[in-house]
């Protein structure tokens, strides 16, 4: 039975489990609004001012649900609002299907107002570009994009969609919704479990691809049956392994040097759904110490070998991997030996968080607060299955530190590096684990890139905590330009002191200065009884 295209576009978003449309609507639109107002079942129309913003929501929602998101933008200058965001979901390899409306078919040769080449402004920041030409094809395209989304590596899937396209009074076939086929455990097991296993000083990198495939627990499993110690990849986008856990040793750095001396400690590790470690800063050399046997596992065949050598290369679900890895090696590495590595690293990693918690309490103050002190009391305020939604550069680099968390999903970032993210992705958030506290901790300076999300923070009434470190500067710029021997004042990196208490009023959303950092803890600590938006702004040492 044929629909229309509007209709047939909104036939595949429910068969796609799509519940929420996230968008900034324009003229072009309209069709595909006409029918959202006329379908009972429709999906619901999540409104954000500035298509920054639409895109964040619809990043953090993807995240929450698990589900590719769908986000509807307007014409090119929406399309290109929205691009950043679009960086941000490509890097972190968040799953979306993405429309704009095109100008109509019939004057396009006219140049007419507002029509671009959107195709072509959208291909480096997403999986795939489609510019529907035909109403018949339509179905079959929204089919392959979200499925292209889901696909590893997952990813933002863009379609452009003609204003009158949408619009035809013309009937179009629904084509059937095809599940796509687990991915099973990597061939070669045996082979990694054999290196694994006779190592000495065995050691894992927990990736991004671990937590975005709900491998966590395959993990710890893994870790361990041979006690080996696990790092977080640099700058991890989620949580892929327990902080809690005694083989937890900490994030690795986003530098060469700093990975190559961490790894120097082990003769094995297990790199697990991990993207190439991009560094950050330049250093030379390779990442990885010479000498080191490498087991490298992703669901990507593209990771494999990408920027290392492997020694063992495995393709294949994290998930079932390392459930059948951890079984291998428990055959392998006697009992006593994994716990004694496990009791040893415990020992060592619980030290080296006395001594982290204990400088963090020491600089308790009024505020302003010093930054340690500041990443301490929303580390020790998190209420239970609290979601942390970071954008705080330099004190997200601490906060990382300090807190202690269990939970999959409990800690979210981009590693895009595309500012402005924050508020919108824990709005997202929010609208998808609606039973679980969000806290966002922001850096000033993000949070002026991404303001606008306030607004739907408030129209959505989400309960979110909106923690703004405000440090008045550019600070990971200035600390750079120092590390660099930069002499003076490092220009275009000083934003002041700003009062964001102003700014949450303006779009409608309670704020509070935190007085110290006692009051900090206990404002996030009821992070989990918020029947709306809260801004707390926190005035933070030079």
């Amino acid at each position: 039975m044929g629909s229309r295209p509007a209709l047939a576009l909104l036939d595949i978003l429910r068969g796609e489990g799509v519940d929420r449309v996230f968008g900034n609507p324009g003229t072009t639109e309209l069709p595909f609004l006409a029918a959202l107002s006329e379908t009972e079942d429709a999906p619901e129309y999540v409104l954000g001012v500035h298509e920054g913003a639409v895109v964040s929501m619809a990043d953090g929602y993807a995240r929450g649900t698990g589900r590719p998101a769908f986000v509807s933008l307007h014409i090119a200058a929406g399309l290109a609002n929205g691009l950043i965001g679009l960086l941000n979901a490509r890097r972190s390899r968040t799953p979306l299907v993405v429309t704009a409306g095109q100008q109509d078919r019939r004057h396009l040769q006219q140049d007419p107002m507002l029509a671009g080449d959107l195709t072509g402004l959208a291909a480096p920041v997403v999986k795939a570009a489609y510019d529907i030409r035909h109403a018949h094809d339509l179905p079959l395209a929204l089919r392959r994009a979200f499925a292209l989304a889901v696909r590893p590596p997952a990813g933002p899937v863009f379609l452009s969609l003609p204003m009158d396209l949408l619009a035809e009074d013309t009937e179009i076939e629904v084509p059937a919704r095809t599940p796509a086929p687990a991915q099973g455990p990597a061939p070669g097991l045996e082979r990694a479990a054999l290196l694994l296993g006779d190592a000495a000083r065995p050691a894992i990198v927990a990736g991004d691809g671990v937590g975005r495939e709900d491998a966590l627990g395959a993990l710890v499993r893994t870790a361990e049956a041979c006690g080996a110690t696990v790092h977080h990849q640099p700058m991890s986008d989620g949580l892929n392994f327990p902080t809690t856990h005694p083989l937890y040793a900490g994030m690795l750095p986003p530098r060469h040097d700093g990975i190559r001396s961490a790894l120097a400690a082990y003769d094995t590790v297990l790199i697990a759904g991990t993207h190439a470690f991009t560094p950050h800063h330049y250093t030379p050399g390779p990442a990885l110490p010479p000498g080191l046997t490498v087991v490298q596992l992703d669901s990507d065949p593209d990771e494999i070998g990408r920027n290392f050598p492997a020694d063992a290369g495995l393709v294949g679900a994290l998930g079932p991997s390392l459930h059948r890895l951890a079984t291998l090696l428990a055959d392998r590495v006697p009992e006593h030996t994994a716990k004694s590595r496990l009791q040893r690293a415990g020992e060592r990693h619980a030290v080296d968080r006395d001594r982290a918690e204990a400088a963090a309490r020491a600089a308790y103050s009024p505020a302003p607060l010093a930054p340690w002190a500041a990443a301490h009391a929303v580390a020790a305020g998190l209420p239970p299955g609290a979601v942390v939604v970071e954008e705080a550069i330099t004190v997200g680099l601490l906060l990382r530190r300090m807190v202690r968390l269990e939970r999959p999903g409990s800690y979210t970032h981009t590693v895009g590096g595309g500012l402005g993210w924050g508020i919108g992705a824990a709005v997202g958030r929010a609208l998808a684990e609606p039973g679980r506290p969000v806290v966002a901790v922001l850096g000033d300076g993000g949070t002026l890139f991404g303001l606008q999300g306030l607004w739907s923070a408030a129209r959505q009434a989400v309960p979110v905590l909106f923690v703004v470190m405000g440090n008045g500067a550019y600070r990971t710029l200035q600390d750079t330009y120092e590390a660099m021997g930069g002499k003076g004042v490092c220009p275009g990196t000083d934003l002041g002191q700003l009062d964001f208490t102003r700014a949450a009023g303006f779009f409608g959303v309670d704020a509070v200065r935190a007085e110290s950092a006692a009051h900090l803890r206990e404002l996030v600590r009821g992070a989990g009884h918020l029947r709306g938006p809260l801004l707390v702004d926190v005035p933070l040492r030079a």
